[in-house]
Parts: C-alpha cells; structure tokens; sequence
C-alpha cells in the first residue's frame, strides 16, 4: 500500500452532512448486515430512486428475496431494468440469472443471452465466460467451440478462474483450440493458483498419473485436498482414495470414511460404493451393514454396475427388518439429496466496492469523505473529478482528477481513518 504523505487534519473537519440522503448507503448498508432488510430496504429506496447504482441493485435484491411491498417479482426486475438500461454490468448480468431461472417471471433464455451479451460487451468477466458456456454446449446459441474459446479466453485474461479452466480443458481437448496440454496446464495452474477446485482436482489427478508433470504422489495430496475442503466432491472421493492405500499420505481409514461421506452426500457415485465398503468392513468407521446397504442401493441407481454387485453380496447378511430399515434409509437419503439440489440461495446485497467498479467505488467513498454530493452512478464527469482534484490536493497527491489504483489506494486508507476516528468519537 502507497503510504500518503501528511493529509491534513481538516480531512475529517471537511466530512459534513453535504447530502444526507446519500450517507444513508453505508446506514443502509450496517441494517442489511445486521439482518433488518426493512430498514435497508427504506435507505435504499430514496437512493435508488435518485440513480445510485448499487442502490437501485441492492432494492432489486431485496424484492427478489420477498422484502416489501406486493409484487415483489415485479418490482425486483423494474429496478434490474432501470440499473441495467443505465450501463451497470451488476444489474446486467443478474437480470439475465433472472430470466435464465425462471425463478421470478418464466425462463426467457433469448432475453437472457441478450442481458449476458450486453454486460459482456462492456467487460463483465462473469458475462463473458457465461456466454462461452452457453457456446461451448449450445445452450440458446448454436454450439460453436471456437466462440467460446473466444469468450473464454477473455474472460481468463481478467482472471476469472472458471473461464481460466475451461479454457484449459478446451486446449485438452483440442476443441475451438489447436489441442495443447502444455497450454491447458498452464491455464489450470493460473485457476488452481487463484483458488478454483476443479483446476486444483486436475493438477491433482496429473501428478498422480505423471502427465505433463513428473510423477508425485505427495503433490497429488495436496492438490486434491485443496479442492477437497472446497466441497468439490471429485477431489473428496480422490483424496479418499489416496489415504486408503496411503498414497502421498499415512494410510487413514477413518480419514478416508470422512471424505467418501462428503463426496457421497454430493452425489459422488464412487465414493458411495467405497463409503459402502468401508461400513460393510468395519474399516475406520463403525460396521453397519444396513447403513452399508442404502449407499450400495443409491449407487445402484444411478448405474454403478460395481454396487449392484456389492448389493447382491451382501443383502445376504440382511434379515428382513434389516431391509426394511435399509429401505427406510434410502428414501432418507433420497429427501436429503433432494433438499440439498433445490434449495435456492438467496440473492445478496452489496457493498459499492463488491461490484468492482471503480468509478463507483470512488463516487461512494467521496461521498462518505464529504467530497462528492452527487448521485453515485459511475459516471465521470465534472463533478465526479471536481471532488478527486480536492481530495488529491487535501491527500498530498498529484491533482489530475483522475481515478487511478493510487487514488483507490487512498481513498481506502481515508475512509479507514475517518471511520476509524468517527467510531472513535461516538
């Protein structure tokens, strides 16, 4: 971080009331953290309605959650719409999430793709790997690899690390791309690097086989566990099965109980069947043969000819209240999995800096230093570099009015003070 030269005292004098209604974001902001939505939802609104962005989308989330009024549906998308006609990707992109769901009005995938491609074109990563998706399996569009390599390839360069992985496995396969595994493992590694479990599961299963990386069965650990405690089932079952035969790692059964469990709740055929096993056993985790037998009975189901197998064997061992109670299981099992798939995540407000605008974010953080009195709606114009000249001069920077990492930087360690010395006081 740029350490600022001396910025004067009168920094915090200067912060006055300019536009009340406008300090009322961050007001709106602590209500929605602290969990009163009605409260958030009333700050917002007059913002909202003035042309404040992030406003306008926080109110849209809100009524899509069933905060205020009747018709909430109705009035979640008018304010998507008016934030969305006004150029704010945020609202772009989830007004196409919206029509894609069909959650609040009836799936529209044409005016999804239209709401996506508009928040591509002005440089929304998640837009752009959303539309190479849709490319990439034909979904609303005719498939067409090459496009969505395209896409793919911008959205990687931002660093968004889905489209950095697909972009690899697109290299992988040779599809849109000439086929290049040198190149895929470098787009893996740039996804695994930033966090994204598939990448690291990929990594993971290349140093276990020695492609493209020298054998190592300790890195193959370590990958996989990376993505394991993500939640991604693949690398759970993996991870598993490397401490079962103490791969990489000291053999642990009960370890490896713990991770096929994960997986299997997930889905994870295999670590079903293989969780089934170690129940059966005994093998790290309590014998419990009717437990053994509804995991063996769900991955029956979806095709794993290895369960059925095992089921056979075993429904030998089972009296009938047993099977009963192993039936009782599955369809247990079969409400958790349920519940789990269809239980919808609610939308989330945010706070300005979240959405990544920059311009935006320094509108807001001028406002809550007393600089700017104006709507925050991401434009530049005079009154937006009016008030980053004053700030720059009161900051101790070179005065360009313009909005740069180093003028961030510095509205950053302002607001940190001034709240900071605010919290102070009170």
């Amino acid at each position: 971080m740029t350490v600022m030269r001396a910025i004067a005292l009168a920094l915090a004098l200067t912060v006055v009331v300019t536009l009340s209604a406008h300090a009322d974001f961050e007001a709106g902001w602590d209500a929605y953290r602290s969990g009163d939505r009605e409260l958030a939802l009333a700050l917002w609104l007059p913002l909202a309605r003035d042309g404040d962005l992030d406003a306008m989308y926080n109110v849209a989330a809100l009524h899509e959650n069933g905060f205020g009024e009747p018709d909430d549906a109705v009035r979640a998308i008018e304010w998507y719409l008016r934030a969305a006609k006004a150029g704010f990707t945020a609202a772009q992109f989830r007004l196409a999430r919206v029509f894609d769901d069909g959650v609040l009005v009836d799936a529209d995938r044409e005016k999804a793709l239209a709401w996506y491609r508009k928040a591509a074109d002005l440089g929304m990563a998640e837009a752009r790997f959303t539309l190479g998706l849709a490319y990439e399996t034909g979904d609303g569009v005719a498939a067409n690899p090459g496009v969505a390599a395209e896409w793919y390839r911008a959205a990687a360069e931002q660093g968004f690390a889905a489209a950095q992985h697909n972009l690899g496995e697109l290299y992988q396969q040779g599809l849109g791309v000439p086929k290049d595994a040198a190149r895929a493992v470098e787009w893996f590694e740039r996804a695994a690097a930033a966090g994204f479990a598939p990448s690291q599961n990929n990594l993971g299963f290349m140093y276990e086989r020695g492609d493209q990386r020298a054998p190592s069965a300790e890195q193959a650990v370590r990958w996989y566990r990376a993505a394991a405690e993500q939640g991604f089932a693949t690398a759970q079952t993996n991870l598993a099965i490397m401490l079962s035969y103490g791969v990489g790692v000291a053999r642990d059964h009960a370890a490896a109980a713990r991770w096929y469990r994960a997986a299997a709740e997930q889905g994870d055929v295999e670590a079903r069947v293989n969780l089934a096993l170690l129940l059966a056993n005994g093998q790290g985790i309590e014998r419990d043969t009717v437990e053994a037998f509804a995991w063996l009975m769900l991955a029956a189901e979806a095709g794993a000819e290895a369960a059925e197998a095992h089921r056979i064997q075993l429904v030998t061992r089972l009296d009938d209240d047993q099977l009963a109670a192993a039936e009782a299981r599955v369809a247990e099992l079969r409400r958790e999995s349920a519940a789990r798939a269809t239980t919808p995540s609610p939308v989330r407000a945010k706070e300005t800096a979240e959405f990544g605008h920059i311009e935006l974010t320094a509108q807001r953080r001028l406002v809550t230093l007393g600089y700017y009195d104006r709507v925050v709606d991401g434009i530049v114009g005079w009154g937006t570099r009016d008030a980053v000249r004053k700030f720059q001069r009161d900051a101790g920077l070179d005065v360009d009015g313009k909005i740069t990492p180093e003028l961030m930087r510095a509205l950053y360690d302002a607001v940190e003070r001034f709240t900071t010395s605010a919290g102070d006081a009170s």
